[in-house]
């Protein structure tokens, strides 16, 4: 009879650690710039279902001239999560017209990794080409 009701608080305990560590490495949240420039700023909010991501950007940029940013829930950020679960490439565009843009994003260390591998066009845009954000 003891161990049937060990049984449970070791399950448990098992499904707390897993998805302790699945947090961890969640792509969810908001994401602000560590160390922009005075002039800029950028943030990222991303929603992860399984290995799919979603997310919207805001830049600002040029002491706050330059919003490239959406009031709504529009996103323009989209992308795949790899199996290893750490890292995504995904399509981005702008709030000014630019498309198809490419970036791959990283976990490291509880922080978001942000990398422009192809610059989007047909527009202007105002996303960094590298930057660290932490979790909001």
């Amino acid at each position: 009879m003891k161990i049937l009701k060990s049984i449970p608080l070791g399950c448990a305990l098992i499904v707390f650690s897993h998805s302790v560590g699945a947090f961890s490495h969640s792509f969810n949240g908001e994401w602000d710039w560590r160390d922009a420039p005075i002039s800029r700023t950028f943030s990222v909010d991303l929603k992860q279902h399984g290995r799919k991501l979603r997310g919207q950007y805001c830049a600002v940029a040029q002491n706050g001239n330059r919003v490239d940013c959406d009031d709504e829930e529009n996103s323009n950020i989209e992308g795949d999560i790899d199996a290893a679960g750490q890292s995504a490439t995904v399509s981005f565009s702008s709030f000014f017209g630019a498309k198809n843009g490419k970036a791959k994003i990283k976990m490291s260390d509880g922080r978001l990794i942000w990398h422009i591998i192809k610059n989007p066009t047909g527009g202007e845009f105002y996303a960094p080409s590298d930057a660290i954000l932490d979790r909001h």
